[in-house]
């Protein structure tokens, strides 16, 4: 059989440090503060950045059901802490790994519960075996009858129905062991849905930063070069202007320079619009239904699993129970009611050793042959041969 419990460690990883670092720094470009180009154009030609949460997030207002509601008993801060990190980038791989651990305990507890409903299997079925061929020898006619033969009869019967509460016990272990590896199932394929989309946004968000920092990296180093030659700092260094020039004049090689911080300040300002775009949508729609979607599939494999522990709990004292009014039944009515079995004790107890001897010896009392007084008796032979004897001369 195979083993249904997942294997590997977390494929989920959060964000490396410096990912997270890389993009803490990225969030500048959200602040108009930090723009290099006017508030104009960035009005133009961006659509509005999302503005951080009251809670200290970088989210958009939490979208309808992403918010959970005050409960009783729970820590306000542990509340302020799961709407932050669920908020964050780190929302989406860490509800990743939490699913991935649910659906491990659940396929493990499924698991658990083929094994226990193989046992109980297994132990009822050759319970009702040793009933049935306990039952065949002990009717055979040199087994013990009475009371004897009747109570180990009743002992049998009891022990035969038991083993039928362990049958069924076994077969309620199998159906919910069937229904957990249908839940765990149906998580995991969610899992693996979101986690495609989900960490697909949160990459492209990544890939839009990197490129932006690259443009804006590119945009400093020309704009930083094109000063110096517009305020003739490059000319005192005619060794290094003449390997950047050539033949160009000063005013020439001003030009080509302006010209392409012209260029490197569209291609930083194109990514910076996209990446405001990406991340508001990320921020606002993707990540928040991917969050509400995992949380759902946590919460509901969680109360599964749980309620089929109750279930569990409930089976096996319902099969002790029954084991133990099957021993020792139980009459709440007292003698109004039709009479219940006997239990093993009671069964037991009325067993007659003397008796079933007395009885089965009077059994042979139809044996017994006739009474009759031993005398001897001639045979008519022997007397006749006596009185036909003639008498000798010497008796005469």
């Amino acid at each position: 059989m195979a083993d249904p419990r997942g294997s590997g460690a977390g494929d989920d990883a959060l964000p490396p440090p410096q990912q997270q670092r890389e993009r803490a720094g990225s969030r500048s470009v959200q602040d108009p503060a930090a723009k290099p180009l006017s508030q104009t154009e960035q009005d133009d030609d961006a659509p509005s950045s999302p503005k951080p949460s009251d809670d200290g997030g970088n989210g958009a207002p939490p979208q309808p059901g992403q918010r959970d509601q005050p409960r009783p008993g729970v820590d306000p801060v542990l509340v302020r802490q799961v709407e932050q990190v669920t908020a964050s980038e780190l929302g989406i791989p860490t509800l990743l790994n939490r699913l991935k651990q649910s659906i491990a305990s659940a396929k493990e507890f499924a698991l658990f519960l083929k094994r226990r409903s193989t046992l109980e299997d297994d132990h009822a079925q050759g319970l009702k075996k040793l009933c049935r061929l306990t039952q065949d020898s002990a009717r055979r006619p040199e087994h013990r009858q009475g009371s004897f033969a009747h109570s180990y009869d009743e002992m049998v019967i009891i022990h035969d129905r038991m083993a039928e509460n362990g049958s069924q016990f076994a077969a309620s272990l199998h159906q919910m062991y069937e229904d957990l590896l249908e839940l765990a199932a149906i998580a995991e394929r969610g899992r693996k849905s979101w986690k495609a989309n989900g960490m697909a946004a949160e990459q492209r968000v990544a890939d839009l930063e990197q490129a932006m920092r690259k443009s804006k990296t590119k945009y400093d180093s020309l704009a930083d070069e094109y000063d110096r030659a517009r305020t003739g700092e490059a000319r005192q260094s005619g060794k290094v202007l003449s390997a950047f020039k050539g033949h160009k004049s000063a005013a020439q090689h001003e030009e080509d320079l302006l010209k392409k911080v012209q260029t490197a300040d569209q291609t930083y300002h194109g990514h910076v619009n996209a990446l405001q775009t990406e991340k508001s949508h990320l921020v606002s729609t993707t990540r928040p239904e991917a969050v509400q979607a995992l949380r759902e599939l946590i919460v509901e494999l969680d109360s599964a699993v749980t309620l089929q522990m109750q279930k569990f709990a409930a089976f096996n004292e319902k099969l002790l129970l029954g084991n133990g009014l099957t021993i020792s039944p139980q009459n709440p009515y007292g003698g109004a009611s039709p009479p219940q079995p006997r239990s093993l004790r009671e069964a037991v107890a009325a067993i007659h050793n003397v008796r079933d001897l007395d009885e089965f010896v009077a059994a042979h009392h139809v044996k017994i042959q006739p009474k009759s007084e031993v005398k001897y008796e001639r045979h008519p032979v022997r007397s006749q041969r006596e009185s036909s004897r003639p008498l000798r001369p010497d008796r005469v």
